[in-house]
Formats: structure tokens, sequence, C-alpha cells
């Protein structure tokens, strides 16, 4: 842990006139706010995600920021550089995406400011964590804050999908850079960091019976949709059997008639873990439980899908960012220190598979993500701007 004195007086300054300065330019803020919700700009429409990459160069550019566009048919990504004068210090890598999963034409129905509430599809999820990665990089430029050595700036068009394009150019940039990360996920508090996030995988469940007619000879069938219901049942024992483990029975299909003995059923499954190793071990016991079968004859094949997300797992380096979060909180900002771990991926559990120092959630407040009651509160926004500004300071070497 950092001990308050650690925080050096340039940094603390970062922080509390970081405050002052956010809080003197917050019309600003929402005027840039709303020209990047006005951009609709949901994960398969093109037109919107270079649009959307455009503007946030835009603003990069605004801050100092060299920028360059990582090229797609299907969207851009837009990667950010600010140089600064210590060569020793480390990399900094704040990392976001700006599609969406509202459709075309959500903008302009749902944008709305109601009190303290700033609605619009995309706000909390994440364009409001955007905006404030790009505006702790201007408080870092108005105070001329250069103890850095650089930092980069990363938003991607394909983090809501899972046929992902721009993920391989976000591990070769994490292993190219080993950058200390910062994820501009939403947050549910002032003092809120995400230190840990559990991997994802979907699996498909096959199963393959023998259909026959359900009232003259059912005997001769071997029931796909029974012994299916029978499997789903069993997996339920992977709630919890591992810390964080979460197992959930999705879509599912089978059968074609209710006068049939159904031969064939599937169902795709969605499995959550904290460790890399309790995929492995959930695997081979699921493996196991297959071969207790109710109906026997049927066919059982488990297929885990190609696209996975591994987890974030919480090292001694990232916990040691994220004590620099706890210091920033409750010595500068007076504000409880809130760590969480999230069932949810992002692309810092890319980062952090790439062996970098990875701490998430460090966006807006807000909540109705991906409804169309999305929203940020505005009031907290000088406070989780600074606190991202003061995190963008030197660390120990790696």
């Amino acid at each position: 842990m950092f001990h308050p004195n650690e925080i050096q007086d340039g940094v603390a300054a970062l922080v509390v006139d970081g405050v002052s300065y956010i809080e003197g330019i917050m019309p600003r803020y929402v005027q840039d706010l709303q020209m990047l919700c006005a951009i609709d700009s949901p994960s398969d429409h093109a037109a919107g995600l270079h649009a959307m990459a455009d503007a946030l160069a835009t603003l990069l550019r605004r801050v100092g920021m060299q920028t360059v566009m990582i090229e797609h048919a299907r969207g851009k990504a837009v990667l950010g550089t600010l140089t600064g004068n210590d060569s020793q210090a480390p990399v900094y890598l704040l990392i976001g995406h700006h599609d969406t999963v509202h459709p075309v034409g959500s903008a302009a129905a749902q944008m709305r400011t109601e009190g303290d509430k700033f609605y619009a599809p995309g706000t909390v999820d994440m364009k409001a964590g955007l905006l404030q990665g790009i505006y702790a990089l201007e408080i870092i430029q108005q105070q001329r804050f250069q103890n850095f050595s650089k930092i980069l700036f990363l938003s991607v068009p394909d983090e809501e999908i899972s046929a992902r394009y721009h993920v391989d150019f976000i591990r070769q940039l994490a292993r190219d850079e080993q950058p200390y990360v910062l994820g501009l996920e939403g947050a549910r508090s002032i003092g809120n960091v995400v230190t840990r996030r559990k991997g994802c995988v979907h699996y498909r469940l096959i199963a393959e019976g023998l259909a026959a007619h359900a009232g003259s000879n059912p005997e001769r069938g071997r029931n796909a949709v029974l012994e299916l219901a029978h499997q789903i049942v069993q997996a339920q024992n992977f709630m919890g059997w591992r810390e964080g483990s979460t197992i959930n029975a999705g879509p599912i299909k089978g059968g074609s008639m209710p006068n049939i003995v159904s031969d064939y059923a599937e169902i795709t499954f969605d499995l959550r873990f904290l460790r890399p190793e309790d995929r492995a071990d959930t695997e081979q016991r699921w493996h196991e439980l297959l071969q207790q079968q109710l109906v026997p004859g049927v066919k059982l094949t488990l297929e885990p899908a190609p696209d996975y997300m591994v987890p974030m797992v919480a090292t001694e380096q990232s916990l040691a960012l994220a004590a620099r979060a706890q210091v920033l909180a409750e010595q500068l900002l007076h504000t409880p220190f809130d760590p969480e771990t999230r069932g949810g991926a992002s692309d810092c559990c890319n980062t952090a598979a790439a062996g970098c120092p990875t701490i998430d959630g460090l966006g807006a407040i807000g909540g109705g993500a991906h409804t169309s009651n999305e929203y940020v509160l505005l009031s907290p926004i000088p406070q989780r701007t600074a606190l991202l500004a003061g995190l963008l300071s030197p660390l120990p070497s790696r």
C-alpha cells in the first residue's frame, strides 16, 4: 500500500486543482458529451463508428495528443499518444470503446437532462468515461504536468459484440508497451475502482437422440430434450463451486412436434470465472457430469466457443495501482475508497492477460446501461476526472 506522504505535491495539486478546473468548464464537458452521444454508434453501424472515432480523434488532438486510426471496414479504432519528459517513468494506457448496443435513431429519441442526470444511449457505457479520460489529459496539459513517459488513449468499436476484430491489436499494443492500464468503464461511486473482472466463455451443449412416435412406440426413441433438461439441472452444480463462478443456461432449442420423441436439442451456457484454472477445472468436472445420463443412448457434445474473455486477475502491481487510487480518493478527494470485483468482462481483461497492471471502472457514475434510460450523474464528474488525472502520475518502476 502507498502511504499518503508518497503522493508528491505536484500530484496533489493535479487532483485538488483539477476538481476546480473541471467544475469551471462543465458546460463545455456537457456540450462535448451531447456531441458524442448524438452520434448513433451501435456495433453494426460502420458509419456511426467511423464518425465516433473521428470525433474522439478531434478531442484528443485538442489536448495535445497525436492520433492514428486503426482502420477496419466495420469500424475504426483510434489511438492517441502524449509524450512526457520522464523517460524512466511508466507508460499509461487509457482504454475504452465507442460502440454501443443502442440502435440507430436512439440518440434523438432518448437524449435529455433531468436534474443531475444526463440521459442518452451509450452514456455510462461508455462515452462519458471516454470523455473523462480526455478531460483528465486536459488537466495534465493545463497544469503543465509532464512527469510521465507516455500516455496512450485507445478506443475500439467492437467491445459489445462477440465477433471481434480489434482484439489482436489491443493485445499486441499491451505486449509492446507494457503500460499501466486504466479502464474507462462506468462506476458506482466517486471512489469506485474495479480490481478484478471475471472471465467469460460460452459453451454449446448438443444432445442427439433417436426420433420415434410419441404415442405408438415412444420406447423406441431416445429423447434428446429430456436428456438436455437433465444436463441443465446438473450444470447448476457449477454455481459458486469455485469463488465467483457462475453459470447461466441461455438460448435453448429442440424437438419438432409434440407427438415426436425429440432426436435433437441444444443449449448455450454462459460460464463466468475469476481465475483461468477455474475454467479448466470446470470443464474437467463437466465432462464427468455428462457421463451421468438420464436417457441412455443420447449422444452429448460440449463445444466451447472459440472467442472468449480471460479474467482480469488482480496482481501485486495492479493492487499497487489500486492503492494509489485509494490514497487519492481518501486523502485528496475525501471520499471512501470503493474497490469492486465485477462479473462482466471488458478489454481490461485482455490487457491484464498480456501481463499489464490493470484496474477498471474509472469512468462516469451512472446506471441503466443497455437500456432506454441509460444515464450519468453530472455532479461527480469533476472528482472522477481529477482522480483519473492523479493516477497518471509516477509509480515505482516495474
